[in-house]
């Protein structure tokens, strides 16, 4: 049985939702009657679309042709996937083909991988702990009814489509090779320009001493923040973990030092002013939203803990005048708050059972204080700083070596073997 189109999209989140209602155009113009995998891997390679998986393909080797032409040729291989499907009647203006069977369950999928995900699995256990104490809040359950899964994981579940792995399959790309793709994103660091090699990464590449760390995880944390406050929807960031009020304190440190390569250029020029503590603004936050230049301000309300704790008359006048100023002044005025643990937030949206809802919040997990970093040697002249992988380096050494195997002389079985190594331990890091 099809499962209606906002159903499914209640499982998504903002940049999965996108991709599902992209998806949902391309089987409403083609008059298909339901909207399937297909659909949404042609969706994704649209250049309107997110780029996601696109990035994923454009790091793929192997195959001796250039990539542009790879990627013409899938295109083309998806599009008559596409033609190949039996068309139904033409639907009303209003009416969105059911998500497909195999969607739905690859939806499924995405969402027990996310539960299990070492980096939320602590998370979504103390989540649905709490969620099974307090039922009787109907009010603070509806907003958490399950895990809305992310883009990457959407991605990865549709890529076990037996449909989906023989279309690409079809254009010479490897299912596995593609998720390697997508789970290993390049960080800004690497991205060198094209007249540049990226050099190998071994173990021996990585720096040990920690005196040696010139980054850390907080230029990722900033993105993420700045990626929230950039939607149109549950754009104010709650950041929840144990690295949550570090990471807020280094996005307000980088907007008061203007460093906006990080953020969206849409909030590019953001103003930060901290409430915490029930510190008062002059002239109040009604008249700061009203002066402020575009493209507006960022109001942080400070640790959750502290106002649970304070819980008095200025934390209740708070919360009613930013609620206020975040209803009149919608795209101008941003809150953001942060908790060490999971249960403080839910103590505050106890009291407050609508917070969520009219300040308009996205939970925002925090897992690390922070990350390492190595510097590498400049090898070629295209030598920089290497993040180090969050997976096993065995893992990151092997990954690498088989991608730029190409850029060395290497016998044919090397390389093959290389190959085989690098899916299993992709099987194991995954199991």
């Amino acid at each position: 049985m099809p499962t209606p189109v906002g159903t499914a999209r209640q499982c998504l989140a903002a940049d999965a939702g996108a991709a599902l209602d992209d998806a949902v155009s391309v089987a409403r113009r083609r008059s298909h009657a339901q909207t399937t995998s297909l659909h949404v891997v042609f969706a994704l390679l649209s250049a309107s679309s997110s780029s996601l998986l696109r990035d994923a393909l454009s790091r793929i080797r192997g195959s001796p042709y250039s990539p542009r032409l790879q990627f013409k040729a899938l295109e083309l291989c998806f599009s008559v996937a596409l033609d190949r499907l039996p068309s139904a009647a033409p639907p009303a203006a209003a009416e969105e083909p059911p998500v497909s069977n195999s969607l739905m369950a690859a939806v499924k999928r995405s969402q027990a991988n996310q539960r299990r995900h070492p980096d939320t699995f602590h998370f979504y256990q103390q989540q649905q702990m709490l969620m099974s104490s307090s039922s009787s809040s109907a009010a603070s359950t509806s907003s958490f009814s399950g895990v809305k899964v992310e883009l990457q994981q959407l991605v990865l579940a549709i890529l076990d489509d037996p449909v989906v792995s023989r279309v690409f399959n079809e254009a010479g790309y490897c299912s596995p090779d593609i998720k390697l793709a997508v789970l290993r994103p390049p960080p800004p660091i690497l991205r060198f320009p094209r007249s540049a090699r990226c050099p190998p990464l071994f173990l021996c590449n990585f720096s040990p001493s920690p005196e040696d760390l010139g980054c850390s995880a907080d230029a990722d944390n900033c993105r993420r923040i700045g990626e929230i406050l950039a939607r149109p929807a549950a754009r104010n960031p709650m950041l929840v973990g144990v690295g949550a009020a570090a990471a807020a304190a280094d996005f307000a440190r980088s907007i008061e030092q203007r460093s906006w390569t990080l953020l969206p250029p849409e909030i590019s020029g953001i103003r930060y002013v901290s409430v915490e503590g029930g510190r008062r603004i002059e002239n109040g936050l009604e008249d700061l939203a009203r002066d402020a230049e575009k493209p507006g301000v960022l109001v942080g309300v400070g640790d959750l803990k502290g106002l649970v704790e304070l819980g008095d008359e200025n934390v209740n006048r708070l919360v009613s005048e930013m609620t206020r100023v975040l209803e009149a002044y919608k795209g101008r005025v941003w809150v953001m708050g942060w908790s060490a643990t999971y249960e403080t937030y839910m103590k505050f949206l106890s009291r407050y059972p609508m917070l969520d809802r009219d300040w308009d919040l996205q939970l925002l997990p925090i897992t690390s204080q922070k990350g390492t970093v190595g510097a590498a040697a400049g090898l070629g002249g295209g030598g920089g700083l290497l993040t180090r992988p969050q997976r096993s380096a065995l893992y990151s050494s092997f990954d690498f070596a088989f991608h730029y195997s190409n850029e060395f002389v290497v016998s044919s079985d090397i390389v093959n073997s290389l190959r085989l190594i690098n899916c299993l331990l992709f099987v194991y890091v995954n199991q």
